[in-house]
């Protein structure tokens, strides 16, 4: 049979379509709804966004939106240029977008703005000094501990779901770690990229899930579906066999396993035990989403999108964000759409209280932003999310590859590679299907056509 795709979340998917697209007929192997983490809601005239909340304009997001024809329905922010805000000293603090507003800035110290235009001319102010480094240690050199812990950590918390202390510098940030093994200066660095600025970022009116719809509707008829979760992957004679839980065994010589963490660990023991174990041992954040609804006349923060938050806020409240503020669609005409999320690394594996939370967070809103009378719409809880990218996560991907190697016709793609962004999954997706080696040469039915 052709190729199978373990999981249907957005990678998937998109796999799906680029081997129908090459004239394959896929297996794709998911138990629950495909789609991933990518929720929406249509209610009372609010666009509720359940997990990812917007896209980022890169490529492969793009060219995938086109292929599918719903570029006209892409929605940019209504306000341009739109502020970010960080929780700094008990208040909302816009992180500089520029000079100016750098040296104006509560968030770095005037000893590091005295000091900064020198240590981004001078070669070697980012060390790669070790194998890797945590975010705080790499970026402290440059900007100080106390202004890479007030920056930071709030910006990456929104991201990640972790902390600064622990998540791996060499792998959030690679250009800048290449950069620093090749003892360049910052400036070096970022004159050396590629022109065109920061991607946009943009939602899809109706949902973002509309994307999901329409990934389903072209691949309807040309997929096997197959409502099962795999429990064993092993080598054989011409490919490989996968074990279900209840549907048998299937038999392929291309599989590309887009699941991660512990899921990808409890079907690959028998063939790649090591590699299970440390996918085992990846760490996941979970996180929940609550959305609230606040009269359009409520004062917000001007031009913002929203506010994230440093460890350590009460009930674990990792930001905010003012949706309808500059994507007004979002909302009706006289309400405004609040996105608050909570959880991360801090808050462990505990199942968050989400009675308490429907709560508690309305009375947190009026006291940290002065924004009064929000009423709850609905939330969702996500446990194990997403990776936790720690110092020394370069060696899991070093697994990886060497797992791909050792079986030719497999392929690792899930989150745990690293990429957490809808159109950085759909990127690495792309990347696995072109390491696919083709398998044995007997018939275009049993070949992956990257």
């Amino acid at each position: 049979m052709g190729p199978v795709i373990i999981g249907a979340g957005i990678s998937g998917l998109a796999a799906a379509l680029r081997l129908v697209r090459a004239g394959e007929r896929p297996t794709i192997l998911e138990p629950r709804d495909p789609g991933g983490m990518i929720r929406s809601r249509i209610e009372g005239g609010f666009t509720l966004e359940l997990g990812p909340n917007v896209l980022v304009e890169r490529p492969d997001i793009v060219a995938l939106l086109n292929e599918l024809r719903l570029q006209d329905e892409v929605v940019y922010p209504s306000v341009e240029p739109y502020g970010q805000y960080v929780w700094f000293q008990g208040g909302a603090c816009k992180v500089p977008a520029g000079v100016r507003e750098l040296l104006g800035s509560p968030l770095f110290s005037l000893r590091t703005k005295a000091a900064l235009p020198c240590r981004l001319v001078r070669k070697g102010v980012l060390r790669a000094a070790h194998e890797d480094a945590s975010v705080l240690d790499f970026f402290a050199p440059l900007i100080g501990a106390d202004s890479a812990k007030a920056l930071l950590d709030p910006v990456l918390k929104g991201i990640y779901g972790g902390d600064v202390s622990s998540l791996s510098a060499r792998t959030l940030f690679p250009g800048l770690w290449g950069a620093a093994c090749e003892k360049k200066s910052v400036l070096g660095y970022m004159r050396s990229k590629p022109k065109g600025g920061k991607p946009r970022i943009f939602v899809i009116r109706g949902g973002i899930e509309k994307l999901v719809g329409a990934l389903i509707r072209e691949l309807d008829g040309n997929v096997n579906w197959v409502r099962d979760a795999a429990t064993a992957l092993r080598r054989t004679a011409d490919g490989f066999e996968i074990a279900t839980r209840s549907s048998g065994v299937i038999h392929t010589n291309s599989c590309i396993v887009t699941t991660a963490g512990r899921t990808t660990s409890s079907f690959i023991g028998d063939i790649e035990p090591e590699l299970a174990k440390k996918l085992s041992e990846v760490a996941f954040a979970s996180l929940t989403v609550l959305h609230f609804a606040v009269a359009r006349d409520e004062k917000l923060i001007d031009r913002a999108f929203g506010v994230l938050c440093p460890g350590g806020m009460p009930e674990n409240f990792l930001g905010v964000m003012f949706n309808s503020l500059i994507f007004p669609h979002m909302a009706p005409p006289d309400r405004h759409l609040l996105t608050v999320i909570v959880g991360g690394a801090q808050a462990g594996e505990a199942t968050p209280d989400l009675e308490r939370l429907r709560a508690v967070v309305p009375g947190m809103l009026a006291e940290m932003f002065g924004i009064h009378g929000a009423s709850w719409l609905g939330d969702f809880s996500w446990q194990g999310a997403i990776p936790q990218l720690a110092v020394g996560h370069f060696r899991l991907v070093e697994a990886l590859d060497a797992a791909e190697d050792r079986n030719p016709g497999l392929v690792f793609v899930g989150v745990d590679r690293g990429g957490v962004g809808v159109s950085d999954r759909l990127r690495v997706a792309r990347e696995g299907l072109d390491r696919v080696r083709p398998a044995a040469a007997d018939g275009a039915a049993n070949r992956v056509v990257a």
